[in-house]
């Protein structure tokens, strides 16, 4: 039996001593869309059902690919809201570094509290990766950091990454949050829904739930009904994928007069009229006429004299959803929620290379790339593995050269569905005799610290899952 093997059987018996593992979540940060503003996120895991998450870098919105970019003087947030009562663990950073130069710092709030602060300092000090990564080799090193904090008591929480005051930056990648739910807490998948377009041919159905849109907007509440009678819109790129809490989700509800609808949001308010032109929470009439058609879904208030809702975007203002007596202005479309989309998992995994030959006297590091299929594959994480870390040690693809000798590489898929090798062959220096803290005799270990196997190397200490782990 390896020693891979016996130290993830030791493991999965600690789990069973104390206690279940945490509940997992993992927001990959993708790109900036710059037609909606908003950063997109690749999910994956568990979460709170009913909660959001979404991520602000100004920086990173500014600079074209470089959207995950945490330069000195800026910080970047994943900002997490409807965590009420759950208690974060540990979270994994994937992150990289320039050449020489970044430095980063750590901070989790609750609402206005402060839970957690790390000082902004050098990536490639020991309270982070211990060496620098550059983001030429297109590689992200996970660090994680175990933590012990309190249950969020606010409905708004963050995770900040701050750059420091010296020159250079960081890049984010992912971030991974292992952490116990509140006690009666349902789960679900963070992914969003499908709505699909509701036609002339469809049928309504009590309990449906619905969207309202037109061209690119939904309809969603700032402050128009209370200041201007009127519904404001949010950017919805596509409705294959909603997830944005900020859209108003209409539970179809029957009401006692024949072919009359009430519409009731995600807050349990509901869509009335109060007068002409005039929309209202929970007030006036409550009932709608709804006629579906090809141009658009009519709706229509039991006074008909209050007009019918309308989509309209002038060119001096703001977009919105209003009832108008005019029928020059385009009907919205309803969109009814279909189903949850689904993760998509990783078919292959593979190596350019059987093997590869390197040599001490380089700068003793080197990056991996195997190829994951396909592309669009939604959790990304693989799990490294180096045979012989006497040789060379491996994070996310950035390899350690060690000493000489021989090791295999393997990565692995988190589901472990998809896996590949690649034999590393270490040659020595010419003429030089190997410093002896790079010897075969300063191997890695396993140890138990705080209820849980680590490895030991000789570049730091990591999970059994090839995760740096700082911070104990």
């Amino acid at each position: 039996m390896n020693i891979t093997r016996r130290i993830g059987m030791l493991a999965a018996a600690l789990a069973v001593c104390f206690g279940a593992q945490a509940t997992e979540v993992v927001y990959r940060i993708v790109e900036y869309n710059k037609n909606t503003g908003d950063f997109t996120l690749a999910p994956s895991g568990s979460v709170p059902k009913g909660s959001y998450a979404y991520f602000v870098n100004d920086y990173g919105a500014t600079t074209g690919n470089r959207y995950n970019q945490i330069p000195r003087g800026k910080e970047a947030s994943l900002m997490l809201e409807g965590w009420q009562g759950c208690a974060i663990r540990s979270i994994t950073l994937s992150m990289c570094s320039n050449n020489k130069s970044g430095q980063v710092g750590l901070s989790i709030d609750c609402g206005k509290e402060n839970l957690f602060t790390q000082k902004p300092t050098e990536f490639a000090s020991e309270a982070w990766f211990g060496q620098w990564v550059s983001k030429d080799l297109n590689v992200y090193v996970d660090i994680t950091r175990l933590l012990n904090l309190p249950a969020f008591s606010a409905d708004e929480a963050s995770i900040t990454l701050k750059g420091g005051t010296q020159e250079g930056s960081v890049y984010i990648n992912a971030i991974t949050i292992d952490y116990e739910e509140a006690p009666g807490t349902e789960l679900e998948s963070p992914m969003g829904w499908t709505y699909e377009k509701l036609t002339k041919k469809s049928t309504l159905q009590q309990g449906d739930e619905l969207i309202i849109y037109r061209n690119g907007c939904a309809a969603t509440d700032v402050d128009g009904i209370s200041t201007g009678h009127y519904l404001d819109v949010t950017p919805l790129a596509s409705t294959s994928d909603v997830s944005n809490p900020d859209v108003l989700r209409f539970t179809l509800g029957k009401t006692e007069e024949e072919d009359a609808w009430t519409l009731t949001d995600q807050y349990n308010r509901q869509l009335g009229a109060s007068g002409k032109q005039a929309l209202a929470w929970d007030e006036g009439t409550l009932q709608w006429q709804i006629s579906l058609g090809y141009d658009g879904a009519t709706l229509t208030p039991a006074n008909t004299g209050y007009g019918t809702l309308r989509f309209n975007a002038p060119a001096e203002s703001y977009a919105r959803f209003a009832l108008y007596t005019s029928k020059t202005l385009p009907l919205p479309y309803l969109y009814r929620k279909a189903h949850q989309l689904e993760p998509v998992a990783a078919r292959s995994l593979a190596f350019t290379e059987d093997d590869i030959t390197a040599s001490l006297s380089g700068d003793e590091h080197l990056a991996l790339h195997p190829t994951l299929m396909p592309t669009s594959t939604t959790d990304q994480r693989l799990r490294w593995n180096s045979t012989n870390e006497a040789v060379a040690s491996v994070n996310g693809g950035y390899v350690s050269l060690l000493s000489a000798g021989e090791t295999i590489i393997t990565a692995q898929t988190i589901d472990g569905s998809c896996q590949a090798s690649v034999k590393l062959i270490v040659t020595p220096t010419t003429g030089i005799m190997l410093p002896h803290a790079l010897a075969p005799s300063s191997a890695s270990r396993k140890i138990i610290a705080d209820k849980q196997v680590l490895i030991l190397s000789p570049c730091g200490k990591y999970t059994v899952n090839g995760v740096k782990v700082i911070g104990e």
